[in-house]
C-alpha cells in the first residue's frame, strides 16, 4: 500500500491489479453465454476460439475491481470496441475479427478501484470456425463432432460445437464446419 502526504491531504493507493483469468465469450441465443477459458502464460499454444462471426467478446479477470484501462490489439484484424467493468471484470468487445488468424489483445493503464494503477496483461486467441476439436485444422473429425450433436440444445458440454452461436445445434453449424474444411492456422 502506498501512502502519499500532500500537507494535510493523506492519499492511499493499492498494489497494482493482477491478471488473474481470460475468456471468450459467447451468447449462443436462448442458452445462454458460455464461456472458453484462455491461457495467460503460453503465448505459443493459444486456445482456438471455433464459434464463428465477427464479433467476440474477450473477458479478463483481475485479483480485484477496475475502474479503468485500455485495449489495444497488437497482432491480428480486431478491433477493440468500449470497454465494460464489472467487479473484477474487464470485458473488451471484438469486432472486425477476421476468421483463420491469430489475435494478440493487450491490456495497459490497467487501474484498480482502490487506486492501485500500472496493471496489464495480453491474451494471445487462435480464431478458427468450425475447428471445433480446437487442433489447429478443419477436418472431417471436427464436421462429424457437429454431425453428431446435430438438433440438441447447446449445453456447458457441446457449446463448442455451436459453431454460429446460435443456441441449438444446426445444419448451419454442419455448413459451416464443412465450408472451412482444410482451413488451417500455421503453427503458432
Amino acid at each position: 500500500m502506498l501512502k502519499c502526504s500532500i500537507g494535510r491531504i493523506t492519499t492511499t493507493r493499492g498494489p497494482p491489479p493482477v491478471l488473474q483469468s481470460a475468456v471468450s465469450r459467447k451468447l449462443h441465443g436462448g442458452a445462454g453465454t458460455f464461456d472458453l477459458p484462455l491461457p495467460l502464460a503460453d503465448v505459443h499454444n493459444p486456445t482456438t476460439e471455433p464459434r464463428s462471426g465477427p464479433a467476440q467478446a474477450i473477458v479478463l479477470t483481475f485479483d480485484k475491481a477496475i475502474a479503468s484501462a485500455t485495449a489495444t490489439i497488437t497482432e491480428g484484424v480486431a478491433t477493440p470496441g468500449v470497454l465494460t467493468f464489472s467487479g473484477n471484470d474487464v470485458i473488451v468487445p471484438l469486432t472486425g475479427v477476421a476468421n483463420q488468424q491469430y489475435v494478440t489483445m493487450s491490456l495497459t493503464n490497467v487501474a484498480s478501484a482502490d487506486g492501485g494503477t500500472g496493471g496489464g496483461g495480453s491474451i494471445r486467441v487462435a480464431f478458427l470456425a468450425g475447428d471445433v476439436n480446437q487442433n489447429r485444422v478443419v477436418t472431417l473429425a471436427d464436421l462429424g463432432l457437429v454431425n453428431a450433436q446435430l438438433a440438441q440444445l447447446v449445453t456447458a458440454a457441446n457449446f463448442l460445437k455451436d459453431v454460429n452461436a446460435s443456441g441449438t445445434l444446426t445444419l448451419a453449424d454442419k455448413g459451416i464446419t464443412n465450408a472451412s474444411l482444410t482451413k488451417a492456422l500455421p503453427a503458432p
